[in-house]
This record gives structure tokens, sequence and C-alpha cells, in this order.
């Protein structure tokens, strides 16, 4: 049964074989080497693998029609680089071109930022209630290794101010366990965070964001579809 209307959330077992898993793994290594980081943004144009992966069919059948990928992101906890994320909701895209040129389009676009020199903005909440992330896991990710934990239903309050997050942070949240090949689905409002690894092994997640390609305002555009001729939706 389909639980991320309702729940905001959703984990799909075994979408990939460990096999596959294989492959990803060392190519995600390969890339956190070059990039010298364990949080690597733009992982669709560093890797021809992962992109192919976020265009891939069976991740496609877990979205609606006419979606496609707008921000991708390797996330790598690793026992050296341990860290805990506190609660809280993916309120920003990933846009092309300027903030002045994006602010003149739309002005319910807001605030701005340049983050590795791509400019990043907060849409208004109807666009991140159309959006859906798929996060890929690579490990085993249990309670113990930082799996994410989530609130169920925090998605349906809309962008929530920092000071009323604590409030909702009331016991109920779940965690997210997952084995390699499985599939987190997501909405980016849906509130989440991860503890610090009590048993910290290699936790390597592929992160997609996808979303209607057209439902940006006239005149900004995502940045990551820029050459994605192979898209369905363009």
């Amino acid at each position: 049964m389909r639980t991320l209307p309702e729940s905001g959330y959703e984990v799909v077992h075994g979408v990939f074989s460990v096999e596959e898993i294989g492959r990803y793994c060392v190519e995600a290594d390969r890339v956190a080497s070059v990039a010298g980081s364990v949080c690597v943004r733009h992982l669709r144009a560093r890797s021809d693998l992962f992109k192919a992966l976020s265009f891939s069919e069976r991740l496609f059948n877990l979205l609606p029609e006419t979606f496609i990928p707008v921000r991708s992101i390797l996330f790598d906890k690793t026992p050296d680089q341990n860290w805990p994320v506190a609660w809280h909701q993916d309120l920003t895209i990933a846009v092309a071109g300027t903030p002045v040129a994006g602010k003149g389009a739309a002005e319910e676009y807001g605030p701005w930022s340049v983050k590795e020199g791509v400019v990043h903005v907060q849409p208004p909440v109807a666009l991140l209630e159309k959006m859906i992330t798929l996060r890929v896991h690579l490990d085993e990710t249990s309670r113990e290794n930082g799996a994410l934990k989530v609130i169920p239903g925090s998605h349906r309050l809309g962008r929530i101010a920092g000071d009323s997050i604590a409030d909702l942070v009331d016991g109920s949240e779940v965690v997210c366990e997952c084995r390699p090949g499985d599939v987190l689905l997501m909405s980016p409002l849906l509130l989440h965070s991860s503890s610090r690894s009590l048993t910290p092994s290699r936790r390597r997640i592929a992160h997609f964001e996808y979303a209607p390609y057209h439902a940006l305002a006239k005149g900004i555009s995502w940045h990551e579809t820029i050459g994605d001729a192979s898209s369905p939706a363009l």
C-alpha cells in the first residue's frame, strides 16, 4: 500500500540487486574521492552512472508521470565523518541563473543564496508539495548507523517555523531503517533528522529530488536539467 501521500514517506524494499548496488558503491567511492567530500552536490554531473540511475525505469515507476530529476547529492557518512543532522525540512531548490533575474521573475521565491557557485532559493510551498525525493541506499542503514528519522504527516503543515519544530518532536518519530537496494521516498516538507551513528560504518546514499519540469515560475529553470535532452518531460 502506498503511504507517501498520507505519511510523507514510504520505503520500497529491494528495488536494486546486490550486484547493482556493488557497482554504485564503487562509483560512489570514486566520485567522493575526486570531490574530496562526503557530501557531493550535483552528483549527476559528476557521474554518468548516477545520471543513468536517476532516469532508470525502476525509479520512474515510483513517481508520477512527467516528473524529472532536478537535484542530486551523494551522502557518504564514514566512521571518521559521522555527523548528526538536526530536525529540518528541505526548503531550497537549485536553479539556473542569478538571484536578481529570479527575483524579477517571481517575487514569491526567496530568500536566495549561492552554494558552491549555484543559485539556491526557497520556492513557494505549493511547489515543494509537488516534489518527491528518492534516496537510494547503498549500505545497511540501521537505527545504530544513522538511519533517517521522520515525523509522519508533518509534510502537511507547510513551511514550519524553526521555533515550532521542537513542539512537533514528541516521541512520535519513525526510524526509516533500510538495506542496500532499498529506496526511501519522501516529501521535502517532511520533518526529518539523523543521529550520529552509534556503531559507525559506511552509510552511502544517492539522493535524487524530482519535480514536474514546468512547475517553476516563468524565468526560472532547474540548475540540473540543463543538457537533459533525454528527459521524458522535455
